[in-house]
């Protein structure tokens, strides 16, 4: 029993937008998620932007979903090539050491590739959820400026209308006292 013999390349699995591991799992329903892994879907007409991100994230989704399928494929020409040395003749059971050298050094590579994957995927994630902070940030910024300049004109008012009560002027009437205009100063 080697690395390989407990190494399960299921726990590469495909990234949504949102990163999927701190032990919540994908889809709660494993087969329903293969299902859904085998079906194509036509996103070119979709009315949604292109986003080179997202092209990525679904790139690397493939690649991991078929490094998988090959580790498996590997894992298996291994193990048979194993058979092979226990039970062929000389020339079959050097051949079949090639074959597991070769399986071993295929899986070996895999593993790393999965490995560099994930930590693309990762940084994606991560890169996605700094940006959108930070667009929350800006957001929430200009908010709280419009916030604090309605409390600056509600404090306004309410200061211009108890100085016209103390000083008896209604501050409903544009005239003051007379109800008429205001009137303009005397310059003269």
């Amino acid at each position: 029993m080697d690395e390989f013999d407990r190494f399960d390349p299921s726990l590469f699995g495909t990234w949504t937008e949102r990163v999927s591991y701190d032990g919540k799992a994908p889809a709660e329903d494993p087969a329903l998620a293969g299902e859904v892994r085998r079906v194509l879907l036509e996103v070119k007409s979709a009315d949604v932007p292109f986003d080179p991100a997202d092209e990525l994230r679904r790139l690397l989704n493939e690649m991991t979903v078929e490094m998988r399928e090959q580790f498996s494929t590997f894992r298996r020409m291994r193990a048979a090539a194993e058979i092979a040395l226990e039970s062929g003749d000389e020339a079959a059971q050097k051949l079949a050491r090639a074959d597991v050298k070769a399986a071993t050094d295929a899986m070996s590579l895999i593993v790393r590739t999965l490995e560099k994957v994930d930590g693309l995927q990762r940084q994606l994630a991560h890169d996605r959820e700094m940006e959108a902070e930070r667009v929350a940030d800006e957001g929430g910024y200009e908010e709280a400026v419009r916030e604090v300049e309605q409390l600056i004109e509600d404090r306004a008012q309410s200061l211009y209308r108890s100085r016209c009560i103390a000083a008896g002027i209604d501050p409903g009437e544009p005239g003051g006292r007379t109800g008429g205009p205001p009137q303009q100063p005397d310059t003269g």
